[in-house]
């Protein structure tokens, strides 16, 4: 009985083993911008005087005054406003006093655009320059009003290892952020680690079918977002399809396996 006990418990690591190496989301992955959406993300203002202005984007809020000093905003960050121009001001964030990005945004003639411009500053040392740019949709005039990101440009797209973690579980991480999480598909919040990752992000996840899964974000257990993983018949494509919790529309990853 022992002898068969073993046998089967054998069995069973070594299938485990095999179903982990053979994961078809296993492998290295970089975003193909071309594909991807990842537009429509929308940011309220609100001018509350005396230099003071009020951003709300999905669950998050800060109130900012303009005076270029760093004041303290979501997950353990600082934000500083500078005004250059009636049309301009200049945005820095910061972490621990490392500068995570810098932009400048910039309001249209009409007032119907702004277009924000900047470098994000990655863990590993690199750097990234973007540009959005946003669409008024909803009231007010100057800077306040409901503004909608109608296109989203940048210069080096993100890459992702996911490696397997046991039977039933993978491991995601990403060098230049250096940021990692390793999970399993029990329903369990496991938490995500990396120097500009929130105090408190976790993530729990369950496999949907051979090809899909499904992933929530927490912080401090509030859910941040929800995201569906697909893969093509042939895995050589995954789309990422994100919910971001209080926007109105869904963002679409698309990444190719390298």
């Amino acid at each position: 009985m022992k002898r068969l006990t073993c046998a089967l418990a054998l069995a069973a690591l070594v299938a485990g083993m095999l179903f982990a190496k053979d994961d078809p989301f296993c492998g290295k992955w970089k975003l193909n911008k071309q594909k991807s959406k990842v537009t429509g993300e929308q940011m309220v203002v609100e001018d509350l005087g005396n230099q003071k202005l009020k951003f709300t984007v999905g669950t998050d809020t800060d109130t900012i005054t303009m005076d270029g000093t760093d004041q303290s905003i979501h997950y353990g960050r600082t934000m500083a406003l500078t005004r250059e121009s009636p049309t301009t001001f200049r945005m820095v964030i910061k972490q621990n006093g490392k500068v995570l990005s810098s932009m400048t945004h910039t309001l249209s003639e009409d007032g119907n655009t702004q277009t924000i411009k900047g470098t994000q500053h990655k863990p590993d040392g690199t750097t990234s320059d973007f540009e959005v740019v946003d669409k008024r949709v909803g009231g007010g005039s100057g800077w306040t009003g409901t503004w909608e990101s109608t296109k989203v440009d940048f210069n080096s797209p993100e890459e992702w290892e996911i490696g397997a973690n046991g039977a039933n579980g993978l491991t995601f991480h990403n060098a230049a952020y250096q940021e990692s999480m390793s999970m399993k598909f029990d329903g369990k919040d496991y938490p995500d680690k990396g120097p500009t990752v929130p105090a408190g992000l976790t993530t729990s996840g369950k496999r949907t079918g051979e090809r899909s899964f499904e992933l929530t974000d927490k912080i401090k257990g509030k859910v941040m977002d929800h995201a569906t993983f697909e893969l093509t018949g042939d895995g050589k494509t995954m789309t990422v399809t994100v919910h971001e919790t209080g926007q109105p529309n869904t963002a679409t990853y698309v990444y190719d396996k390298l």
